[in-house]
């Protein structure tokens, strides 16, 4: 029979049997095999039964009311035509980035749907500066480690405790099976319709089977001051971007969003790594390239490639942006490519006389090269000499041994 004692014995009181169930009873921790869906809708369950079980004016229930009605602010709909709420992994994937969500959270929202939400296109900007940690063109980095990882801290703290957040997914190139997934965490939809023409349109949940995702940090409503955290003094007034191709990280401070042309430029850097080792080859343009029309072999193309001679000046890989890419390492990917494939390769200088050439005279030097009817080579004059030397005196001293013997003009 029970004793006294155990018949007088009163249940514990709603909040403490709910503390009991989540912590695993005296001394034990949380632990469920439950996925993450289910745990959520179990723990709230737990919270509403001990709410409604207490008292109105007790303590714990009104706690526990405020902490239900935080987790629902936190998860609202963010397809307002076609989901009724945000999938719960996506609060812990921004949490992985380092961004805690405080109240509202908008994934992925049409051009219309942001509109709405008070984005306009800004005034686009030009010469916003950029600094790069990990790029191997210019030789040193523009940024530090230290000093990426105290302004990302910075960045992050700034957006956690923004009420209304933006977040965009999106690719950096057109084919599926070749391109670098970006997801775009922003306190300022204007900065995701921005972003959206530039980033091509990715399916949903693309970025969660990603292994290596592209983050770009929007603060436009962060405080001046932090340009500090670099070193940098007031020049930045309509802000500044920072990169960390280790990282996979672009921070955009201030209007920093609005410059399309460093966007453009940072993404290359940044995604350059991901689509290299994708099987991808990225080409900016060698309109200026000479000679004005000739079939290249292998090596001569890559030799040419990697000479990037433009308009009287040499730039390697024809990228004037910064990459993490060694020129030497592309032309090399270039050569085995066009070898490899027995890829028929033509160099065509867009640029005539100091003027470029129209579209008219482009498709005509077009059909001259599928009818295979292209002009003999003369001999070389003094000029076709002259720039052979400019190529071998600008490769050797910038590349030296390390230039394959396969390359030639």
């Amino acid at each position: 029979m029970p004793s006294q004692r155990q018949r007088n014995r009163q249940p514990p009181p709603p909040h403490r049997r709910l503390r009991r169930e989540l912590v695993g009873g005296a001394g034990g921790a949380w632990a469920t095999t439950k996925p993450p869906e289910r745990t959520a809708n179990h723990m709230l369950g737990l919270l509403r039964r001990a709410a409604v079980a207490s008292d109105a004016a007790s303590a714990p229930a009104a706690s526990l009311r405020q902490f239900q009605n935080a987790y629902h602010r936190s998860n609202e709909r963010l397809f307002p035509c076609r989901d009724q709420e945000v999938s719960y992994g996506l609060n812990w994937a921004i949490a992985g980035r380092g961004v805690v969500v405080k109240d509202k959270v908008f994934h992925n929202l049409e051009t219309s749907e942001l509109q709405k939400g008070g984005a306009a296109y800004t005034e686009r900007l030009s010469g916003i500066p950029l600094h790069v940690r990990g790029n191997v063109i210019s030789g040193i980095p523009d940024v530090s480690r230290a000093q990426f990882a105290k302004l990302l801290k910075l960045v992050t703290f700034h957006l956690s405790s923004i009420s209304s957040l933006y977040v965009q997914d999106g690719a950096v190139g057109s084919s599926v099976e070749c391109d670098a997934k970006v997801r775009v965490i922003s306190d300022n939809p204007s900065a995701v319709l921005l972003l959206s023409n530039i980033l091509w349109k990715t399916p949903d949940r693309s970025i969660s089977h990603d292994t290596c995702p592209l983050t770009i940090y929007v603060a436009s409503s962060i405080s001046a001051n932090v340009r500090n955290s670099l070193g940098f003094g007031s020049q930045y007034a309509n802000g500044f971007a920072a990169a960390d191709i280790e990282r996979s990280s672009l921070i955009l401070c201030g209007k920093a969003f609005a410059d399309s042309a460093m966007l453009k430029g940072a993404l290359s850097a940044l995604t350059a790594p991901v689509l290299s080792a994708r099987g991808g080859l990225r080409f900016p343009g060698c309109t200026y390239a000479l000679p004005a029309v000739s079939k290249l072999s292998p090596g001569q193309a890559a030799y040419h490639f990697l000479a990037g001679y433009c308009d009287g000046k040499f730039i390697p890989a024809y990228s004037k942006d910064p990459s993490p890419l060694d020129p030497i390492a592309l032309a090399n990917s270039l050569f085995s490519y066009l070898k490899e494939d027995n890829t028929p390769t033509y160099l065509i200088n867009a640029k005539s006389s100091g003027k470029y050439i129209d579209g008219k005279e482009f498709m005509r030097l077009i059909e001259v090269l599928l009818s295979n009817n292209l002009p003999d080579r003369k001999s070389e004059d003094i000029r076709v000499g002259e720039l052979k030397g400019k190529y071998k005196s600008f490769l050797s001293n910038k590349f030296g041994k390390y230039l394959p013997k396969e390359f030639s003009f």
